[in-house]
């Protein structure tokens, strides 16, 4: 949180970062595909969307298809927030590795990734 506030970004909770994760500059998504990537049920994903909303962190237009369909775009704020928190975790990442070496770092990232059974 401190090198977020260095940086002058604000916090990003788990929820928020998973939709950051999964938008870039050029690509828009509805909050179901954006649910889908990030393992989450809609209404999680509509939750976060929605505060990002709110901070001007992303932009949402109408779709093609039905009605109600709406794609979900990062603005220039989001793309710098998530930027900034994106290299800040490669530095800690870095730094952890440093300290438990790479073999270690690699079965830490695994486990952390791996499907959790049933």
């Amino acid at each position: 949180m401190e090198r977020l506030e260095a940086a002058g970004v604000d916090p990003i909770t788990p929820a928020h970062a998973a939709v950051l994760a999964h938008l870039d500059s050029s690509t828009s998504l509805s909050i179901a595909e954006l649910a889908r990537r990030a393992g989450v049920t809609r209404q999680t994903m509509h939750r976060a969307v929605t505060q990002l909303l709110e901070e001007g962190l992303l932009v949402s237009k109408p779709g093609p298809g039905f009605p109600r369909s709406t794609l979900i775009g990062l603005t220039d704020a989001g793309r710098r927030r998530r930027d900034v928190a994106s290299r800040i975790l490669r530095d800690l990442e870095q730094v952890l590795e440093s300290q438990l070496g790479t073999g270690a770092m690699a079965d830490l990232r695994d486990s952390l990734t791996r499907a959790w059974p049933g």
